[in-house]
């Protein structure tokens, strides 16, 4: 998994505060050593984040934006990822993986999947407001992943082979062959949800490595989460 770091300070539901180390390579990578899953974790830069979660809604704030990944030094990576089936791309922001630096790992042979919460976001530091993704930024990719409001936000969808779209607590979707199929969850509300949509991806890619059709791997996909955030 590749992605900027984030330095996040997170509200709860409950008014608890923190302040802690965030993103998609820590989440990630936690959640493939509880599924006991050897991974390789790439921190591409560092941001500051502000997540607030409500109980039904979840917000955030984007501070001191990170460096994109450029091709040069997704080349530089390779060896890193030898032996890496799929890589999950973990970004914050729309700039994060230019188009170019994707075609590098998948000219490599990786399958990418792609969380493209970065790409509803565009490029803008401050509150979180989703807009439409343009194509271009996820061509190539394996797996996009979004949530319903970014889905919504997004604007047509063509051309993903697989489409992995979270409901919460409430389970996901995978569309994958024309055909879409519903995966439910248990329902039953996470104390502090931040990083269950890495922990999801990560999973979904484990399974998919590990030779699981789509829907199956994301049925392993959401069991893990729940067994990692009851």
């Amino acid at each position: 998994m590749i992605g900027p770091a984030a330095s996040d300070r997170v509200e709860l539901a409950d008014g608890q505060l923190a302040v802690r180390p965030g993103g998609t390579p820590l989440y990630a990578a936690r959640a493939l050593r509880q599924a006991g899953a050897a991974c390789v974790a790439v921190e591409s830069g560092h941001l500051h984040s502000w997540v607030r979660h409500t109980g039904s809604t979840t917000e955030q704030r984007l501070g001191a934006m990170p460096e994109p990944l450029a091709p040069s030094r997704a080349r530089a990576l390779l060896p890193r990822l030898a032996g890496c089936q799929w890589v999950l791309l973990g970004g914050q922001t729309g700039g994060d993986f230019p188009p170019e630096t994707i075609r590098v790992l998948t000219d490599a042979g990786h399958r990418v999947l792609l969380d493209g919460q970065g790409l509803a976001r565009g490029t803008r530091g401050g509150p979180v407001q989703l807009g439409p993704i343009d194509p271009t930024w996820y061509a190539g990719t394996t797996v996009l992943k979004l949530n319903e409001a970014e889905a919504a936000a997004a604007g047509s969808l063509a051309h993903v082979p697989e489409l992995l779209l979270t409901h919460g607590t409430a389970g996901a979707s995978i569309t994958a062959g024309g055909a879409t199929i519903e995966v439910a969850g248990s329902g039953a509300e996470f104390t502090d949800p931040t990083g269950a949509g890495d922990s999801l991806s990560a999973l979904y890619c484990l399974a998919r490595a590990l030779g699981r059709e789509p829907a199956d791997a994301c049925w392993f996909a959401i069991d893990g989460v729940e067994r990692l955030y009851k």
